[in-house]
């Protein structure tokens, strides 16, 4: 792994320097590759016991998932990237027990779909249009984990439903922050970089300092936010909750120590705080 990022690395410098348009359309692509699409043991179990159904969608149809109570209250569960529905399981699980009807997305590139890219903007298209699917007439709740909650926070901003209640198990607050960390890690150029981002705002339509979860959510209409935080996260820093804390209203910030930024997942007290929020 090390050597494969040495030689991206070096990639990069080189046609950065040589041919940064093209180094930017790499970039961009490699920017939206999902690496990660295994599903594990006790993911596989959650996808065999749920309802499952498709969504039309422009690239691939979206793969969604239903469990517990059909006329409960509404609870949609967004997860985070390089991850999937599955991984969210548990958490479905509890919800499901106290009569909630819980729904369930793949993000598209994710889990078992063909393609392997994707971006925010197309994983946010999606997740409207599951909304559309299910076009709940009173107010629901949703419940997103890491990537998954920049995704929501972008879909409130646009959606005209009822929200009544969002839980962030931690969330990236500023897409700018993302890119710039990008391009760190793969050595880019800022003649390359700068490109990429062109790019990138014109399919947005905006300036990615525009794009936050905290700004998103300040244009949006939602009842309330919990955020859920381990303070030693080490795949998205703490101070992204604390970012999103300070510039929206009726939030909340609960800090946990050593549930991990995947682990927190299955953790019984994290399961058990979200679920008593949402009731």
């Amino acid at each position: 792994m090390k050597a494969y990022l040495v030689s991206i690395q070096i990639y990069f410098r080189i046609i950065s320097f040589i041919a940064p348009s093209f180094a930017a359309k790499k970039g961009f692509k490699l920017f939206q590759k999902v690496r990660l699409k295994n599903i594990r043991q006790r993911e596989e179990a959650f996808y065999q016991r749920v309802k499952t159904f498709e969504i039309p969608n422009e690239k691939e149809n979206i793969r969604a998932y239903e469990t517990g109570n059909p006329n409960g209250e509404l609870v949609l569960l967004v997860h985070g990237w390089e991850s999937n529905a599955g991984s969210m399981s548990k958490l479905a699980d509890k919800l499901a027990e106290e009569g909630k009807r819980v729904v369930l997305f793949d993000l598209p590139g994710h889990a078992f779909y063909k393609l392997e890219h994707t971006n925010l903007l197309e994983c946010k298209n999606a997740m409207q249009k599951v909304l559309n699917h299910l076009n709940p007439e009173g107010r629901f709740s949703i419940v997103s984990h890491s990537f998954g909650s920049a995704v929501t926070a972008f879909c409130v901003r646009e959606t005209n439903y009822s929200i009544d209640r969002l839980v962030f198990l931690t969330g990236p607050n500023k897409v700018e922050n993302i890119f710039r960390e990008f391009q760190e890690v793969i050595k880019m150029g800022d003649r390359a970089y700068d490109r990429m981002v062109a790019h990138t705002e014109k399919l947005l339509g905006e300036p990615i300092t525009n794009i936050s979860i905290e700004r998103n959510l300040s244009l949006g209409n939602y009842g309330s936010l919990l955020l859920i935080h381990d303070k030693n996260d080490k795949v998205l820093p703490y101070f992204n909750s604390k970012e999103i804390l300070g510039g929206v209203e009726n939030a909340s910030l609960e800090t946990y120590e050593d549930v991990g930024h995947y682990r927190m997942l299955w953790n019984e007290d994290i399961i058990g705080r979200t679920a008593q929020y949402l009731s």
